[in-house]
């Protein structure tokens, strides 16, 4: 009962034990105590809404007890309202969100990057982006278009590439709408190191080194003995890290972790107290610590490649193919131990593999990520595509410049050419004209060649662009193209389009992540509406 009144009426459910033995205070009963008024109480109902929304705050929290006493310190005389009241202000504020979401996207002159990646919530409820259905191809691929229709987008006119993992749906959304599809970049580097740690030497010391760490997190006295040996020894106090199957890269931390700790550990190990707990002698060989030191110099290029195409805060797809062919340039760096040479030609014939599409130009593909290193003005020059296809390259963009100069002239109210369309062939021909020539086809005649013109001076922007010098590294393309867009305005559009891809579905796991404190366990029940 007493939940009922909480949840169903907050305000009888408020004070009504207390009021009897409150004691009243001068001010009130002078009648001068503070009220609330209107604009106020709207205002700190606004700012409360506020705190849900950012901090991702249950709506069960205007029913706590303490924070209803803190507002009615805060605001003498405010009421706050119930949760059902918020849950509906909650839908007008996404409503108003995603109205602006169409709107921006309606303005947009460049086409836009789709990402997404499969999801289970804490009530095992599978999600894509998030969808509450099975991870079917057919499931996902229906979703995409669903979310194409409710947000008022072409799939096939509007959308540049999807980046997901979802194979099989976009495969499906390939031949429906021809829309390009790219691999997460971080899942193929998952799978290209896995596949090439498969050597049994490496598995064998990974699992080693895996024991090794679940020990000392499950063994208070041996964590206390590490602590003390790391005061001792004067190395950083840190905790042994633990690697999971689905992330190669926390092997890698693991790995780096235990080389710094190397000493401590064997010290710790060495120890009876320590020793005596353990079911047997825990300490790894020395070949092993050798091979865990050469697998981390091989794994770090992996690893910094992995970070960097994680980012979202600048652009990441044109870096794919440099990077690739520097991930290929590092799996050639020679070891004396047998195994870790053994990764690396595994590593290198993955990567040659896995990522062919991403480093090769294909004259019937769609080579989003070719066009976007052509398209960044750090890697324009195309260093790692042969002469002809850095040919074939330029004259595929001057086409997509050409498109693009076509479509902004025909999206132009005041377009000089529609206005003679219209006026041609209403006035009939006489004998002179058809002599002499008509105006009006004099009018076309020229009217052709200053298109034909205006076309060559966008072929030559396209050339101009590539004959230009690379910036550095460290600078932002997109920055560039922002002061350069008046120069190359027709590439500037191709330009947007291509580089706002990501690289990976990052940004879809993050989402997720935030969707975990969402969907917790006291809010296990929301239905994918909300």
């Amino acid at each position: 009962m007493l939940e009922h009144l909480k949840r169903r009426h907050p305000l009888v459910s408020r004070g009504g034990n207390n009021d009897k033995t409150k004691q009243r205070t001068l001010p009130s009963y002078l009648g001068k105590e503070a009220q609330c008024t209107p604009q106020k109480a709207a205002e700190l109902s606004k700012r409360i809404l506020r705190v849900i929304v950012k901090d991702m705050r249950p709506l069960s929290l205007v029913e706590g007890e303490a924070f209803i006493d803190m507002i009615e310190y805060a605001c003498p005389g405010f009421k706050c309202p119930s949760r059902w009241w918020f849950t509906k202000q909650l839908e007008k504020a996404y409503q108003c969100v995603l109205d602006d979401l169409k709107g921006n996207l309606k303005k947009r002159s460049s086409k836009i990057t789709l990402t997404t990646d499969a999801w289970t919530s804490i009530a095992t409820e599978a999600y894509l982006g998030p969808l509450e259905d099975r991870h079917t191809g057919d499931n996902n691929a229906l979703w995409i278009e669903e979310v194409a229709e409710k947000f008022d987008f072409s799939l096939h006119d509007d959308v540049q590439a999807i980046v997901a993992n979802v194979v099989k749906a976009l495969r499906i959304l390939e031949e429906k709408h021809g829309v390009a599809s790219l691999r997460c970049a971080g899942h193929t580097t998952q799978l290209i190191v896995n596949h090439a740690l498969k050597e049994p030497r490496n598995n064998k010391a990974l699992g080693a080194a895996r024991s090794l760490v679940t020990y000392f997190h499950s063994s208070e006295v041996a964590t206390l003995k590490l602590k003390l040996k790391q005061e001792q020894m004067g190395t950083p106090q840190h905790k042994l890290s633990q690697d999971v199957p689905i992330r190669w890269n926390s092997s890698f931390y693991m790995i780096k972790r235990l080389l710094e700790q190397r000493w401590p550990v064997t010290a710790t190990l060495s120890d009876p107290e320590v020793t005596k707990a353990a079911k047997h002698y825990l300490d790894m060989r020395a070949d092993q610590w050798s091979i865990l030191g050469d697998l981390h110099q091989a794994l770090e290029p992996f690893e910094q490649a992995t970070v960097f195409l994680s980012g979202e805060a600048y652009v990441t797809v044109s870096v794919l193919p440099p990077l690739v062919k520097g991930l290929q340039k590092s799996t050639q760096k020679a070891f004396e131990s047998a195994p870790i040479a053994t990764f690396q030609t595994a590593a290198a014939a993955e990567i040659a593999s896995r990522w062919r599409v991403e480093i090769t130009y294909d004259e019937d593909g769609k080579n989003v990520c070719i066009f976007a290193a052509a398209l960044d003005p750090r890697f324009r020059k195309l260093k790692f595509l042969s002469t002809d296809d850095i040919l074939k390259v330029k004259i595929k963009l001057q086409t997509l410049a050409l498109d693009a100069r076509r479509v902004r002239v025909r999206e132009e109210p005041d377009s000089p050419s529609g206005q003679l369309d219209h006026s041609r062939g209403q006035k009939p021909k006489s004998v002179l004209d058809t002599l002499l020539g008509s105006d009006e086809e004099e009018e076309m005649e020229d009217d052709d060649r200053a298109h034909d013109q205006r076309e060559d001076a966008v072929r030559n922007k396209v050339l101009l662009y590539f004959g230009g010098k690379a910036i550095p590294k460290d600078k932002n393309p997109l920055q560039w193209w922002k002061e350069n867009e008046t120069k190359f305005p027709s590439l500037a559009v191709v330009a947007r389009s291509y580089l706002a891809a990501p690289a990976t579905s990052t940004p879809s796991e993050r989402l997720f992540s935030a969707a975990g404190n969402i969907v917790s366990k006291k809010r296990a029940s929301l239905t994918k509406e909300h």
